[in-house]
């Protein structure tokens, strides 16, 4: 079973609200949506005390958005919109308390591959013709946030 994700809206991108989707072989298809007001408010707190807080953020939604749905997965493949080796080191930490993602290959998607199922979800979400499953908080991001430690 392979699940494949996908963000619209950048979270370096400031102005704009981003939102993330993913989409499961089995026809699953969920996704998280995080206002601007809120990445502002992070990154204003957080920036010089959290290192890779872009990729971190990035993590913490993917964890929002999958982590209910990891059951029989062998394989996560992701947008190239993330520095690859920073997101395998903090993607497990997130679930280390319950080793999900110990035999998961996590893969970024090659430029050659057609487009991502999740990004039409992701994209549908993040010009709101598709609710999101979880409107992050900033609650949600600080409870979490410091879970990346090993």
């Amino acid at each position: 079973m392979r699940i494949e994700i996908d963000i619209s809206g950048q979270i370096q991108q400031l102005n704009y609200d981003s939102a993330l989707g993913f989409w499961r072989d089995n026809g699953i298809e969920k996704s998280v949506y995080l206002k601007s007001e809120t990445k502002k408010e992070i990154i204003k707190r957080y920036k010089g005390q959290v290192t890779s807080l872009i990729e971190k953020l990035h993590c913490i939604l993917i964890y929002y958005c999958i982590r209910d749905y990891l059951d029989n997965v062998n394989e996560i493949k992701i947008c190239r919109d993330i520095n690859v080796r920073r997101l395998k080191n903090f993607l497990p930490l997130l679930f280390k308390n319950h080793n999900y993602l110990e035999y998961v290959k996590i893969a970024i998607r090659s430029s050659d591959e057609p487009e991502s199922k999740a990004h039409r979800i992701a994209l549908k979400t993040f010009r709101r013709r598709k609710f999101a499953i979880l409107l992050i908080t900033r609650e949600m991001i600080e409870n979490v946030l410091f879970e990346f430690k090993k």
